[in-house]
């Protein structure tokens, strides 16, 4: 049977929830990691004298679903920032080792409303002094009790 269209994909895709759409993109980059370990094993074969086209074709054939799969994360990523949700917990390791290198070694990408569009503050702006002088407090839930950060007593 031929693959599913990525115009069927993309529809399938309205009804589903966020957690399976995470699910479905860590799914399809498990199977091109294991296409990509597949080429590697062909590719001395592939480019043997005289070269085995079996692993030639294979190779090609490996290529060719990869980008189709490619293209089915890209759909992910199109629908759940559709959404209004962020893409950066769907972001694979390549994806995050890529965002370091370039942002210089910031893993913090700036967005508004969490789909990183706007200026914000500006470019390098950093947190307002009220994150440093009491003004915005914050806190976590323990065992069913707030604890205040900063308080010496948990």
């Amino acid at each position: 049977a031929p693959p599913i269209s990525p115009s069927r994909f993309a529809s399938a895709l309205k009804d589903l929830p966020l957690s399976t759409l995470h699910l479905k993109a860590a799914e399809l980059r498990n199977s091109i990691a294991h296409l990509d370990y597949s080429n590697e094993q062909l590719k001395p074969f592939a480019e043997s004298e005289p070269p085995d086209q079996d692993c030639v074709d294979a190779i090609r054939e490996n290529e060719v679903v990869i980008a189709r799969m490619t293209d089915r994360i890209r759909l992910l990523r199109v629908e759940v920032e559709g959404r209004g949700s962020s893409w950066l917990e769907f972001r694979s390791q390549e994806e995050v080792a890529e965002a370091l290198a370039r942002d210089g070694g910031s893993d913090g990408e700036r967005l508004v409303n969490g789909n990183g569009t706007g200026t914000g503050m500006g470019e390098g702006a950093e947190r307002s002094s009220a994150w440093a002088d009491g003004t915005f407090q914050t806190g976590r839930i323990v065992n069913g009790e707030v604890r205040m950060d900063g308080d010496t007593g948990g």
